[in-house]
């Protein structure tokens, strides 16, 4: 009765209003304002399925209340069907909260325990009631074929719960990766507060509505406030001695600003906007070449002075929280330094039929996402690297448990696919679609062709850096053998040789990271 009458005093547009708590011949009762308001349960059996995004947005509702009511130190324990109220508008309360308690030894009910550690496993084990709730939304059937969500709790670590492909209503894929998470087998895997599930489903409601703009509303305010991206660190010299000259070596200036993803990326918008397009049009500009000359050695001053020094955003974050900061702050490094050798890869392994800078170009917009979901989200990157991560065996003699791939991982915490986002990004600074076709990296699930067209070409190389440069991030020892599994899938498409990819790699980290003299390489 405690938990009851704590929750009666909290007022919350997504909890349902308690009237009164008593006591009625030795049995404890609760009375809700109930009015028009249906339950879920009730909502479901008189209508058609729910739609994704009326599923979500009830969810989202629910884990509003929730994680207040959470946040004030109390958990729920019975979320179901049952305790979720709609009104007329399909806005949803969550009710009865508190009303669950656990059994004690005897069978009797007792209250939850209040230390921190039996709260925050109470939060956890809500948070999931909630993921299989989404799940029974979406899939239009309880999971496991169990309609208490209590007694699914029990079974989920012993069973795999998936959203099925055979949903009532499609399913886009980053709310199929965000429910698929929230009721993850392994606990390290799932959402492990409401705020956190909340934060997904509400960023893939706000890039899915219509007329929001999609998923460029997730950066557009960061973008304009705080820039596309900090200078690349050590680039700053190199950039001034070449700017400083009286006459400007178009190569040398490429060659800089390759390795400094701020200032290629801020040039190009530069010239692909309105001002600089020809009344009838046209291709834009893909090349950075191209882009020195329309600017000029003015033009380019103006665009390296709007740059932030590094770390930029993340300086303030570094000196709030050092620890994390610091975090962010290494994470975006490493980031930057892998789009800047898939750049210099696609440059070095760039076929005669395709300009060697727009490989460089598109190679690096197929990182592009990873590189501002760094700099602008560094809280959910470190979601996300930590899903990516392989989890240990169970077992002494078991096998660890891959990480999520980078696609589903960003969908589980952003709510949006990456390459929707790079592409929003990328069309909204107005670069040409022969780019943000070639932005789409090469699935890893399907056999690479042979390109049959320019455009497939692009692409393809494009694709091909990206997962040579993907290499560098592991470790030393591991580094041989991804190189070759990158050199198969590719080489009959590209006609590549093994020494050619060892040598192209080693080449383009050695020219990225200022490093003159090579390094011995053992061939695969």
């Amino acid at each position: 009765m405690q938990d009851v009458q704590l929750g009666a005093r909290l007022k919350h547009p997504h909890l349902a209003q308690v009237l009164e708590v008593g006591v009625h011949e030795g049995w404890p009762f609760v009375i809700l304002e109930r009015g028009d308001l249906l339950t879920l349960g009730e909502r479901l059996a008189e209508g058609a399925p729910l739609t994704a995004q009326e599923a979500a947005g009830i969810v989202v509702d629910v884990l509003d209340g929730l994680a207040y009511a959470h946040e004030a130190g109390l958990v729920h324990q019975d979320i179901g069907l049952h305790s979720v109220l709609l009104d007329r508008s399909g806005r949803a309360r969550l009710a009865a909260l508190g009303v669950g308690l656990r059994a004690g030894a005897a069978g009797q009910p007792r209250r939850p325990l209040l230390d921190l550690y039996g709260l925050r496993l109470a939060c956890e084990r809500d948070v999931l009631m909630v993921g299989l709730l989404l799940h029974r939304l979406l899939a239009n059937q309880p999971a496991l074929d169990e309609p208490d969500l209590g007694n699914a709790v029990v079974r989920v670590g012993n069973e795999i719960v998936r959203l099925p492909w055979s949903t009532p209503q499609a399913v886009p894929d980053p709310l199929r990766a965000i429910a698929n998470r929230a009721t993850d087998r392994q606990q390290r895997q799932r959402y492990l507060s409401a705020r956190t599930l909340l934060s997904a489903l509400q960023r893939w409601i706000k890039t899915h509505a219509e007329d929001s703009g999609g998923p460029l509303v997730l950066l557009l305010d960061r973008l304009n406030t705080v820039g596309t991206l900090p200078g690349r660190p050590g680039t700053e010299r190199a950039l001034v001695s070449t700017l400083s000259v009286e006459t400007l070596r178009v190569d040398d200036l490429v060659e800089v600003v390759l390795k400094n993803p701020a200032m290629a990326w801020e040039m190009l918008r530069s010239v692909n906007t309105a001002s600089f397009q020809s009344p009838g049009g046209g291709e834009g500009v893909t090349t950075l070449s191209r882009a020195v000359v329309m600017l000029g050695q003015q033009g380019i001053r103006r665009v390296a002075s709007s740059i932030r020094a590094w770390p930029g955003a993340l300086a303030a974050q570094a000196s709030l929280n050092p620890d994390e900061g610091s975090m962010a702050v290494s994470v975006l490094a490493s980031e930057l330094r892998r789009h800047c050798i898939a750049g210099h890869v696609a440059r070095l392994m760039a076929p005669f039929s395709i300009q060697d800078e727009e490989a460089a170009l598109a190679a690096m917009a197929q990182s592009l996402g990873s590189v501002l979901i760094a700099y602008h989200f560094p809280d959910e990157a470190a979601q996300i690297i930590r899903l990516m991560q392989e989890l240990p065996a169970n077992e002494p003699e078991g096998r660890p448990t891959p990480g999520m791939q980078p696609e589903g991982a960003v969908s589980a915490v952003l709510g949006v696919e990456m390459d929707e986002l790079t592409v929003a990004v990328l069309r909204h600074w107005g670069l040409d679609e022969r780019l943000l076709a070639a932005a789409r990296p090469l699935s890893r699930s399907n056999p690479v062709r042979r390109p049959a067209t320019r455009e497939e070409t692009l692409r393809t190389v494009a694709s091909l850096a990206n997962e040579m440069a993907a290499t560098v991030l592991l470790e030393v020892e591991k580094q041989p053998s991804a190189v070759h599994q990158v050199y198969m899938r590719y080489t009959r498409a590209l006609d590549l040789t093994p020494k050619e990819c060892i040598q192209t790699l080693d080449l383009a980290t050695r020219l990225v990271d200022g490093r003159r003299r090579p390094e011995p390489v053992n061939p695969v």
